[in-house]
């Protein structure tokens, strides 16, 4: 007899990177056979109606593990404390597995997307006492990205194309040979003020209660809570939030962490379709857009610094190029705000952005300070690029292509010229030009002789 389906999470890692996605070969289409991973889900072309431009795919790696026995991943009921729903969810059996992808953000760089079908318990990477984005600690962003690099048989030492072969022959970039710990995005200290790697970690589990429960709990202390706090500055906090107005299992919620840079999502929590439904199929797939915009409020408040502590050496082709940068930033600045849209609005109330929606409120603080400082660094960077471009280009000159000490000799030459061009013609001069009279020589003699002679 087959072995029973335990129950699945799926764990999902997005990282931006800070690596360009230009001169690239047209998108990867639709990948059948990945279900649930994100490959899977472009196969309709989503995003179309919801504010944002779909994400392009760019390659991906997906493998299963049969031998681990099946996995049951979907909503899980529990009959006798909820009402049951007008429609069965949909729920996913087969062999647990891993899929790496690499998508492109219209109008930004690349995002790393790691994902990972288990039969573990909800709550091994998200937990109150740690933090898989903390940038500076053995337990934090580096083992949570060689745990989900793993299955594939790299590290965060591996550079984009050890994790996708032949990705250089599509992307000649230095970027895709080095690591990939050094080309994530990090966030700015003034604006996040902590060292974290820029980012989503998402857990999806189809029973989540209990981890949702643990995590959002009273505020910790002892021993383990000192020791977080010394290690990484702070404690995390969680927020339990509602997901669909009517849940598979009532009174089911996320677990959303204060910085919106970590979710657990309990399909419990979603509509009556599941995660694999109509309703709630895209929900991940519209954080792709989100993570890579609210990372590029970090790497461009770093590129305009750069641009007015440089600019006094910047020629005039490096000062266009900075000013189509800061034209760039305040496009990209529209684009977040339509992505901030709040939840009332019908970009909100549309089920596969419900995760954004609660992301971009929870971390609403933090993403308008840092639009208003761009917005005051776009203002100062094109004042001072346009003042310096004016004072860098080149005034037209006269005689331009006579050397310096040549200018003085020529102009007594033309002066000559003219005012021997200008003499009186005399009476069988030829053109003006008086000819040469041979004298005689008898008066030269007697010229020297002197008087009395």
């Amino acid at each position: 007899m087959p072995s029973p389906a335990r129950a699945g999470v799926l764990k999902v890692m997005f990282l931006p990177l800070d690596v360009a996605a230009s001169r690239l070969p047209p998108a990867v289409p639709a990948v059948a056979g990945t279900e649930p991973f994100l490959p899977a889900r472009i196969a309709d072309a989503p995003g179309a109606d919801h504010v944002e431009r779909a994400p392009s795919l760019l390659a991906f790696r997906h493998l299963t593990d049969p031998g681990d026995g099946p996995a049951a991943f979907g909503p899980v009921r529990r009959p006798a404390a909820d009402t049951p729903p007008s429609a069965p969810g949909r729920t996913r059996v087969g062999a647990p597995g891993a899929c790496a992808s690499l998508w492109e953000v219209p109008g930004g760089g690349l995002v790393l997307v790691c994902e990972e079908l288990t039969a573990e318990a909800p709550g091994t990477v998200l937990t109150w006492h740690s933090d898989p984005l903390f940038d500076g600690a053995d337990t934090g962003f580096r083992r949570a990205l060689d745990a989900f690099l793993a299955p594939f048989r790299v590290t965060a030492d591996a550079g984009l194309v050890d994790v996708f072969p032949r990705l250089d022959t599509r992307l000649p970039d230095p970027a895709v040979y080095r690591p990939l710990r050094e080309v994530v995005v990090r966030t700015a200290r003034p604006l996040a003020g902590e060292r974290t790697v820029e980012g989503l970690v998402v857990e999806v589990a189809g029973d989540g209660s209990d981890a949702v429960r643990r995590l959002v709990g009273p505020p910790r202390s002892g021993t383990l809570a000192d020791g977080v706090s010394r290690a990484s500055g702070r404690l995390r906090t969680w927020h339990p939030e509602p997901l669909a107005d009517a849940p598979v299992r009532a009174g089911a919620r996320l677990g959303v962490r204060d910085d919106a840079r970590a979710m657990l999502v309990d399909l419990g929590a979603a509509d009556r379709h599941g995660y694999l439904g109509d309703g709630t199929r895209e929900m991940l797939y519209h954080l792709i857009c989100w993570v890579g915009a609210r990372a590029h409020l970090h790497t461009d408040r770093r590129r305009l610094l750069g641009h007015l502590r440089t600019h006094r050496s910047h020629d005039r082709a490096q000062l266009l190029t900075a000013l189509d940068e800061v034209a760039d930033v305040r496009a990209r600045l529209v684009e977040v705000a339509l992505l901030c849209a709040p939840p009332d609005d019908a970009p909100g109330r549309i089920a596969p952005t419900r995760l954004r929606s609660l992301l971009a409120h929870r971390a609403s603080a933090e993403i308008d300070g840092a639009r208003a400082e761009l917005t005051e660094l776009c203002a100062t960077a094109d004042l001072v690029l346009h003042r310096r471009l004016h004072t860098a280009r080149p005034r037209p000159q006269p005689l331009q292509h006579l050397h310096p000490p040549t200018l003085v000799p020529a102009a007594v030459s033309a002066a000559l010229a003219v005012a021997f061009l200008a003499a009186p013609r005399r009476d069988g001069d030829a053109a003006g030009l008086v000819p040469f009279r041979r004298r005689d020589p008898r008066a030269l003699r007697r010229r020297d002789a002197g008087p009395g002679v």
